[in-house]
């Protein structure tokens, strides 16, 4: 797909919904208070769900801290941040996710959505880096595409900084060259391998903000950032697959490693009366991410009969 087409595809997007054009392949939109503040809450119940003593936190402050003071003893909390989902948990996630669809249905969209990938990421990125994360294979610390770990190249990724300290630790978003080529979002064995492609890159002088849903496509890249003397974030983030001008709306290009974690904005939003999200597994199980490749949960999308 060319830089051209995908250009066409965000000028049909940006149509839906009030916002700001950061870039040519990235927008801003912030989200109604009402709809923001159901999300806050939804993610503070899920987080005070995973928390040892269950305690229950709605307070940003006093979240956020107690985060820091428990960071090594929180189990479901992975190296790279992800707040993953479990078995006692599942109530709640199921209520931040339908949270999060009532923002989407909201910017009038969903005609344009081919499908998600879930699960959707809860993620807290503390205000120092953890180094040993850095060993792995797809830090998002590392100038990225989502693709080069298996999602559909023709995604677009979307994200919601929530809760912390964003002005000093947010994502960065990176605007392709002209000659960019489709080849280079191809599944690579790491983020590091992408570097060469990084480097054609320009980064964008933009700093994301509490409140606005950001939407990028995958043609763009992306990395976590810290400031210095940064305090944590708390953010979401997922990707969906965009329906393209002139495709006749075929089927995406799915990854074998990502074509079991996918689901419709009408799956989405009937969560909690049609379709629930089910996570067999307690905080005692691990699931073997097999690198990055899979995401670490073992998600069952039951139907509610």
């Amino acid at each position: 797909m060319s830089l051209k087409n995908r250009k066409r595809a965000f000028n049909v997007l940006k149509k839906r919904f009030r916002s700001r054009r950061v870039s040519s392949l990235l927008l801003e939109h912030k989200i109604n208070d009402d709809l923001f503040k159901k999300l806050q809450t939804t993610a503070a119940v899920y987080i005070s769900k995973c928390l040892p003593d269950n305690k229950f936190i709605t307070n940003e402050k006093k979240l956020l801290k107690t985060l820091e003071e428990l960071e090594s003893s929180i189990p479901n909390i992975t190296p790279n941040g992800m707040i993953v989902p479990k078995r006692h948990t599942i109530l709640e996630y199921n209520l931040l996710v339908s949270a999060f669809s009532d923002i989407i249905e909201s910017m009038n969209f969903n005609d344009l959505i081919s499908s998600w990938h879930i699960p959707l990421n809860l993620r807290i990125k503390y205000g120092e880096i953890n180094q040993a994360n850095m060993k792995r294979h797809h830090p998002t610390e590392h100038i990225h595409s989502d693709s080069w770990a298996g999602e559909s190249s023709e995604s677009v990724t979307v994200h919601i900084p929530i809760f912390g300290d964003v002005p000093n630790n947010h994502v960065c978003f990176y605007e392709p060259p002209e000659e960019f080529e489709e080849e280079w979002l191809k599944p690579r064995p790491s983020y590091i391998d992408g570097e060469e492609i990084a480097k054609k890159y320009s980064k964008i002088d933009f700093v994301p903000r509490k409140g606005r849903i950001l939407l990028a496509d995958f043609a763009g890249l992306h990395a976590s950032t810290r400031l210095p003397n940064a305090g944590p974030r708390i953010s979401i983030d997922t990707t969906f697959v965009l329906k393209r001008p002139g495709d006749e709306r075929k089927p995406e290009t799915i990854h074998p490693w990502r074509e079991n974690e996918r689901a419709s904005q009408e799956t989405l939003g009937s969560l909690g009366s049609d379709h629930l999200f089910y996570f067999a597994d307690t905080n005692e199980q691990f699931v073997d991410s097999e690198g990055g490749f899979k995401h670490p949960t073992n998600l069952e999308v039951l139907e509610i009969v």
